[in-house]
């Protein structure tokens, strides 16, 4: 883990993509304010606060697990190397819709209201668990991935071979994490590009596991069959 110096307000100006890996020993890690996050969409960043003022930031996958100061109030603190859940900040959103829901007069189209949200927030809930834990590991997997290859220059030859079966192991253990997200995360980038084809997308997807669980009994009897 190294120290780097610290950032002026100036730095979380300017981005670099987060697939960048070239970087040089001593520069510092990107940080940007969260409000200027929102403007531009980034890929493989990193959510925390700071613990001394709590101001809300970014940071590059790559950059997880280094010392710097916060921009804000200066204070040292270290990037986290586990990016936060995708599913996290859709729950808070649906449990704000559901505690904003009025009870006028006649109360049913708020119930069928409140019953879809619950229906949502616990599909939500079930991928929080599931899938946005696996979104974490693999980010973490990737993160060390990325240090390593940072470091795969410096030192003796020894050092570097090191380093080279480190991203070898790492590169084995995040396969199988990143095949899991794939789908999801091939839907999200299709839901950002063409929310219509995303819909079909989906729509063809639970029909095909609607069918498969519809016919388990005749599928399962012609496997037997071979």
């Amino acid at each position: 883990m190294s120290t780097s110096p610290s950032l002026r307000r100036e730095d979380i100006t300017s981005y670099e993509p987060a697939d960048c890996i070239t970087r040089n020993e001593h520069e510092t890690p990107r940080l940007y304010s969260l409000a200027r996050a929102r403007d531009t969409r980034r890929k493989n960043t990193i959510r925390f606060k700071c613990v001394e003022c709590n101001r809300q930031m970014e940071a590059r996958s790559q950059d997880g697990g280094v010392d710097t100061q916060c921009p804000h109030c200066s204070a040292p603190i270290t990037v986290p190397r586990i990016p936060s859940n995708p599913y996290l900040r859709p729950i808070h959103m649906i449990a704000r819709q559901i505690k904003a829901v009025p009870f006028p007069f006649p109360y049913l189209p708020q119930v069928i209201q409140l019953s879809v949200l619950v229906l949502v927030l616990g599909i939500f809930a079930f991928l929080f668990i599931t899938i946005g834990l696996v979104s974490q590991i693999a980010g973490v997997l990737k993160g060390l991935i990325l240090d390593a290859r940072r470091h795969l220059q410096e030192g003796a030859a020894v050092e570097r071979s090191a380093q080279a079966i480190s991203i070898a192991i790492y590169a084995g253990l995040w396969l199988p994490f990143w095949l899991i997200q794939l789908p999801f995360s091939f839907i999200g980038s299709l839901w950002t590009v063409h929310r219509f084809g995303a819909l079909v997308t989906v729509a063809v997807f639970l029909a095909v596991v609607d069918a498969m669980v519809f016919y388990s009994s005749q599928i399962i009897r012609l496997f037997h069959s071979f």
